[in-house]
């Protein structure tokens, strides 16, 4: 482990998409001490070449799951082990990070904190990704929803990163409460990091829930008490933002019927699991 160093880790498959935003998101950081590390899934596109072209560290990993499940907490948990830094953070191909993000993270763990949140602020094209941005923005500061990404390396691996038998359902979430439980310190930065939604569709809402809700069941198993917060449609976050959702109207009404959408998704693959497990 490297003094001083973060450890950037961005699973990828075909990633080309919006890989190169990101990549120049990292390059362009006013913090100067890091390595990133792609770990890809075999991509077929120019995935692994815009990697090199930006000197990330390029890791082939594809680890074999059921059709349909997502892989990347696996390819986290592979780059995270082989990172070289004193800190470590999770980042997906889509996103992009304001330049003085990863100084401030760092900064913060100076401080004493072990677990950093990246609040997230959505854009993409179309109806939808207009009321995902608006959920987003209700979520800013709920510790229920968002979940640290940016560790120190320590934190990380004493709560053993990703618990791989929780797929991507509730894995997120389930790193936050093993902090907590471990008596480790959350804090949010004051920057907030942008989140390509691409163009969004209600299918594509609605597969996306059906496949999280799919693999959500071990996570409920593992902590039952999560149901109602994993589960209930009407979060305190709405209200603590209504005065945001009343100044949106138009994207408030599409965003209850994107939740509503989500929501039958989200049920209907956890339904799935339990008939066919």
């Amino acid at each position: 482990m490297k003094r001083g160093i973060v450890s950037i880790v961005i699973p990828t498959k075909n990633s080309t998409a919006f890989l190169e935003n990101t990549l120049k998101s990292i390059k362009a950081q006013s913090y100067p001490y890091i390595e990133t590390i792609v770990v890809d899934g075999n991509s077929t596109d120019n995935t692994v070449l815009l990697a090199k072209k930006y000197n990330a560290t390029i890791m082939i990993y594809a680890p074999k799951v059921q059709k349909g499940i997502f892989d990347a907490p696996h390819k986290r948990n592979y780059g995270m082990a082989r990172g070289k830094g004193e800190y470590v953070y999770w980042l997906d191909a889509d996103m992009e990070l304001p330049k003085n993000l990863i100084k401030e993270a760092v900064a913060l763990t100076k401080k004493g904190y072990d677990g950093i949140i990246f609040s997230e602020d959505s854009f993409g094209e179309g109806i939808w990704a207009n009321a995902k941005q608006l959920e987003r923005r209700c979520y800013w500061g709920d510790l229920t929803v968002e979940s640290p990404r940016f560790f120190t390396k320590k934190a990380w691996d004493d709560i053993g990163g990703f618990d791989l038998s929780l797929g991507a359902g509730g894995d997120d979430i389930d790193l936050t409460q093993k902090l907590m439980e471990k008596g480790y310190k959350i804090q949010w930065t004051e920057n907030i990091i942008r989140h390509n939604e691409g163009k969004l569709s209600i299918t594509k809402l609605f597969k996306k829930r059906f496949m999280y809700g799919r693999e959500m069941v071990n996570y409920l198993k593992k902590r039952p008490k999560s149901w109602i917060a994993s589960y209930n449609p009407i979060k305190f976050a709405y209200f603590r933002h209504w005065k945001l959702l009343l100044a949106h109207p138009v994207n408030t009404v599409l965003f209850i019927v994107m939740r509503l959408i989500e929501y039958t998704g989200g049920f209907s693959g956890l339904i799935y699991s339990y008939i066919t497990k």
